[in-house]
């Protein structure tokens, strides 16, 4: 692609990115971003519906039998930022710390490249712009129950990613990300005075064991089987001299084998149990996948990888994460593929990683990014 039009196109997402920016909104509540998301379709020419979905926003043009669907994620996080810039958050505790803010730009402005070039493009392109990719209930979910995906080949997304040297592509073949269940167990039991332990039945008790007993069981069954059980809450009791009869516990559970998932929700289910009802208690477990895992198509991501080197990009593998992405939704219908733009550049302080308060990106990746995108549509046939 010409400089010139890239650095138009650049120009054009930098400015829309700084202002969505400055008014990070969360999950479902986006009425601002929605507002210039729609606001920009509708100077692009583009016309877009909003059915599937609170703070959705869906757009088609091009033309052709195929239709590929081109994915951006636009809320931000409950994140207080301690970044100098110039253009920084103007909502306390509320944040774009996520890079989410970029991706939305990088998706209008290959929608503007794409509609002012409509005639040269041999497939038909869906621009989905999702709600709370980081919230508890999934705004990917939501769209995907809605039926974003009807009628769709193929799905692309991409992220920035402070690892990546800026203006680089980063690809991974296969299974990328882990799909993730964030389990939560609730272990019941009866109060009484800490110097009668008899006459009560402890929560806290029963959920130091079942840590214990879940631990080593994962490590038994997993082998050589990835994943990543990490407990990251347990709160129980009020008082030093009271009988917790409460104590929960939060889990995020990452994984990519749903057979061994399934082998893991079992023995979690029997373990628990077991042990509330050797104390007299009872348990009560939610168990609900809030994502299933990414698994880039091989044929896509190469003919991704080649229409990026294809452009001068600079492509790199990149390894298999353990982290989640609720692009997984999507995938559960169509196949696809995630990349990563590169926004590291130690020179600015863009190095610290995703969710950080101070976390900031090299804007000239998303040049790369755009594209990339590009690039993959014009040689798509």
């Amino acid at each position: 692609m010409a400089i010139e039009k890239i650095k138009e196109l650049f120009d054009y997402a930098v400015a829309i990115r700084r202002q969505i920016h400055q008014y990070p909104e969360i999950g479902f509540e986006l009425e601002k971003t929605v507002a210039q998301v729609t606001n920009e379709l509708k100077q692009l020419g583009i016309e877009y519906t909003t059915r599937y979905g609170k703070s959705s926003i869906v757009a088609e043009l091009g033309q052709g039998d195929k239709l590929i669907a081109l994915r951006a994620d636009m809320d931000a996080l409950p994140v207080e930022e301690k970044t100098s810039l110039p253009f920084k958050s103007k909502i306390s505790g509320q944040m774009h710390a996520c890079g989410h803010d970029a991706h939305t730009a990088i998706l209008l402005a290959v929608a503007k490249y794409l509609k002012e070039n409509e005639n040269k493009l041999n497939c038909r392109i869906r621009l989905i712009f999702q709600p709370s990719e980081e919230g508890a209930v999934s705004g990917a979910k939501m769209m995907v129950d809605n039926g974003v995906m009807e009628g769709v080949d193929h799905i692309i997304c991409t992220h920035c990613d402070n690892e990546i040297d800026s203006e680089n592509i980063g690809v991974c073949y296969g299974d990328y990300m882990a799909a993730c269940i964030p389990a939560s167990i609730t272990f019941k039991g009866r109060t009484s005075h800490a110097t009668l332990p008899q006459f009560g039945i402890d929560a806290n008790a029963m959920a130091v064991e079942a840590y214990i007993e879940m631990k080593k069981m994962l490590k038994q069954s997993a082998e050589d089987t990835p994943y990543i059980w990490s407990v990251g809450r347990i709160a129980g009791g009020q008082a030093h001299n009271v009988i917790s009869d409460l104590c929960e516990m939060d889990i995020s559970f990452r994984f990519y084998d749903m057979d061994f998932a399934k082998q893991v929700e079992k023995n979690v289910r029997y373990i628990c149990n077991d042990i509330a009802q050797k104390y007299g208690g009872s348990a009560d477990i939610i168990w609900n996948m809030s994502t299933g895992a990414v698994h880039n198509d091989k044929n896509i991501t190469e003919k991704f990888d080649k229409a990026a080197r294809k452009a001068g990009l600079a492509v790199q593998n990149m390894p298999q994460r353990m982290m989640s992405e609720d692009f997984g939704w999507y995938l559960t219908k169509a196949r696809g593929m995630i990349f990563r733009f590169g926004t590291k550049n130690e020179e600015l302080g863009c190095t610290s990683p995703l969710h950080s308060n101070d976390f900031c990106i090299d804007e000239n990746g998303m040049k790369a990014a755009i594209d990339a995108f590009v690039s993959y549509i014009l040689d798509f046939k």
